[in-house]
Formats: C-alpha cells, sequence, structure tokens
C-alpha cells in the first residue's frame, strides 16, 4: 500500500507525524497534492482537543491549496494539473488530500498570488462568509481583528459598507485593519462606557474573537451595547469554553443572531466575486502572512498557536517531504 507523510490527531490533545495510506478517488472524488498549507488560528485548536464531528485518528488541517493529480470519471469541475483550493475538507496536513467536490466550495488559486498565499483562501472565503447572508448596511463592527476580521473588513469595503470599525486587544492587528481599510479600530481593554457611547450604534456586528481575555462585563455583551436596536450579530467566533453574554440586552434591543453563510451554492456563487476582488488587489492576502516555514514544522508551529496565538496572523508551510 503507498504511504505518505501526515499530521494525525491520534487522540484529543494529541499530533504525532506519521506514515498514512495515500487516498484512492472514487468516482465523484479528486485527489490534490499538497503544495501549501497553513493553520487555523481559529478552529484548529477546537478541533485538536477534541470536537463531535471528529473521531481520532484523523489527518489534521483544513487549509491547503494543491494540484489535482487524479479524479473519478464523474468529476467534471477541474482539470488535472488545477491549482485549487477549498471550503472546507479536513486532511491538509499531509502529503495528498482528497476532496469530494460536491461538498466543498472548490475554487482555482488566483494566479495573481504566491505560492504561500494560496492555503489562505480557504481562510478568505471563510471569513467572507460571515456578511454573505444578508445585504450590505451601513455600518459594521468587527469583534476580533485576527484573519477573519482582517478579511471581513476588506470584504465589508467590497460590498460597500460606508463605516467599518474593528475591535482588537493588540495593536498590531489593529494597525493592520486600518491600513486594509477599517475607518477606527479600538482597543476593548481601554474602552469605557462613554467611549463605546460614542462608537454610536451599528447596523451589524460580527463575533469573530476566539476566547473572551478580559476580565468583568463579557466582550460580546459590549458588542451587543453596540449594536443598534434590532440589528444583527453574526456569530463567527470559535471560543472553546463557548461564548458568555447577557441574554438581558440581547433580548432589550431585539437582536437577530445570525451564522454565517453555510449553503456550499451560494458560497461557490458569492466566492465568485471574492475572487475577482483578489485577482483585482481590492481583498489583500499577502499581509497576514507572519510566518512561512516547512511540513516538518507544522506540529512545532501549532503547540506555538496554543501558547501564544496573538504572536502570529497566518502560518503557511511548504510541503515538501524529505524522503
Amino acid at each position: 500500500m503507498n504511504t505518505m507523510k501526515a499530521w494525525v490527531v491520534t487522540a484529543p490533545g494529541k499530533l504525532e507525524l506519521r506514515n498514512w495510506p495515500v487516498p484512492v478517488p472514487a468516482r465523484d472524488e479528486i485527489l490534490i497534492k499538497t503544495r501549501w498549507t497553513c493553520l487555523c488560528n481559529g478552529s484548529d485548536p477546537g478541533i485538536y482537543l477534541g470536537h463531535e464531528a471528529y473521531t481520532p485518528p484523523f489527518v489534521f488541517g483544513h487549509e491547503a491549496s494543491g494540484e489535482v493529480v487524479a479524479k473519478g470519471e464523474d468529476v467534471t469541475c477541474c482539470n488535472l494539473g488545477d491549482l485549487v483550493f477549498c471550503w472546507c475538507a479536513v486532511g491538509s496536513f499531509a502529503e495528498y488530500q482528497l476532496i469530494r467536490p460536491a461538498e466543498v466550495a472548490l475554487f482555482q488559486v488566483p494566479k495573481n498570488l504566491t505560492p504561500e498565499a494560496g492555503p489562505v483562501m480557504e481562510l478568505v472565503i471563510a471569513a467572507c462568509r460571515a456578511l454573505m447572508p444578508f445585504p450590505p448596511q451601513p455600518s459594521l463592527l468587527v469583534c476580533g481583528l485576527g484573519p477573519s476580521g482582517l478579511v471581513m473588513i476588506q470584504y465589508a469595503r467590497l460590498l460597500g459598507y460606508q463605516r467599518v470599525v474593528g475591535w482588537d486587544l493588540y495593536e498590531s492587528r489593529r494597525s493592520l485593519a486600518l491600513h486594509l481599510g477599517a475607518d477606527q479600530v479600538v482597543d476593548p481593554a481601554a474602552l469605557d462606557p462613554r467611549e463605546r457611547e460614542s462608537l454610536g450604534n451599528f447596523h451589524v456586528s460580527v463575533d469573530a474573537m476566539g476566547n473572551d481575555l478580559l476580565p468583568g462585563e463579557p466582550t460580546f455583551t459590549n458588542l451587543l451595547r453596540a449594536t443598534m436596536p434590532g440589528g444583527t450579530v453574526v456569530s463567527y467566533g470559535h471560543p472553546h469554553g463557548g461564548r458568555k453574554f447577557s441574554p438581558y440586552v440581547f433580548q432589550s434591543r431585539r437582536l437577530h443572531m445570525v451564522s454565517p453563510e453555510g449553503d456550499i451554492n451560494k458560497i461557490k456563487e458569492k466566492g465568485k466575486l471574492v475572487l475577482q476582488a483578489v485577482k483585482d488587489g481590492r481583498i489583500q492576502v499577502e499581509p497576514l502572512i507572519t510566518q512561512r516555514l516547512g511540513f516538518m514544522d507544522i506540529g512545532p508551529a501549532f503547540q506555538r498557536l496554543l501558547e501564544h496565538p496573538e504572536a502570529q496572523i497566518k502560518v503557511t508551510f511548504r510541503m515538501e517531504v524529505s524522503s
């Protein structure tokens, strides 16, 4: 049996480099040779620590770009040799990855990107899903300026939001958000009630943060207070222990909470605008990459992400495995 090198979650909280069978595509599947992959700051930690949708052992990772090297006879959406990425298929931290196109949103990597930026496109599509379910509104607040929040800032500008504000604890991310198009950025740790009121009420607010790190009233409750009565709150973040907030504030402001777009066909259709914006430079991907490493670095780099999530935005890995 042909084998490949893969980073495998063998039990909750345990990641090992193993020999793993090379998948063989069925008639409705494709096999890609993984060229570059990257860490997902939001959902990878939760999947690693134990997730109901994944039973160990399984190949870790879900953000990758790669070349189509084999495909089933029923697959017509791509050709051998195409450089592709998709939202969303687990199994990217390996030399090869099996994908069923009918179950994902599969796209070709824009040709203007550097090779190491290819896998970040999965994150770009994932983040844009937060604003896909409804028409653009006059104002947007993004709480959490990690990779997803920084993409949302740019996508909101593309859609026509007139005022875009970001909240984040880390100055480096706030500065990058301004560079990428935010009108204003705020440190929620330094936000007192009067300052919060001065920001005004937002038509749409997106929770794009991980675990809440601040004492006192939950940051999400502050997000609700900053959303105009009758406004929309998008639940996008991946807090490991769930999200705490005041139901009273949510109810008294008559807010609507929605999830990101989950319909594959709608993501495929609206993703065309996203890809064109990347090609045109209106959504920038390269500034999100803070480190470029190799295949053998995946395990150690993931441990650093768990210990210091603030120290990087996107870490990408060249998938060349020495024999």
